[in-house]
């Protein structure tokens, strides 16, 4: 495949388009956003942020059992 300019921007362009499709059509799409306070005042408020985001992804993501 031959590189171009064209091709450096249109790749990270369509990572964004992907990013922006994920957050204004969740139903549609396969990943999801969760919104994280980046400072913790005390060791015990970041380990209870750290539980919270652990429950909140053990509750979103479905494993499919099957398997071949």
């Amino acid at each position: 495949m031959k590189i171009t300019k064209v091709t450096k921007v249109y790749r990270p362009m369509r990572k964004f388009g992907n990013l922006i499709k994920d957050l204004f059509m969740p139903k549609q799409s396969d990943h999801f956003w969760i919104r994280v306070k980046e400072i913790a005042k005390t060791k015990k408020e970041k380990e209870e942020q750290i539980f919270a985001i652990i429950e909140v992804l053990n509750n979103r993501i479905n494993v499919d059992e099957i398997q071949k």
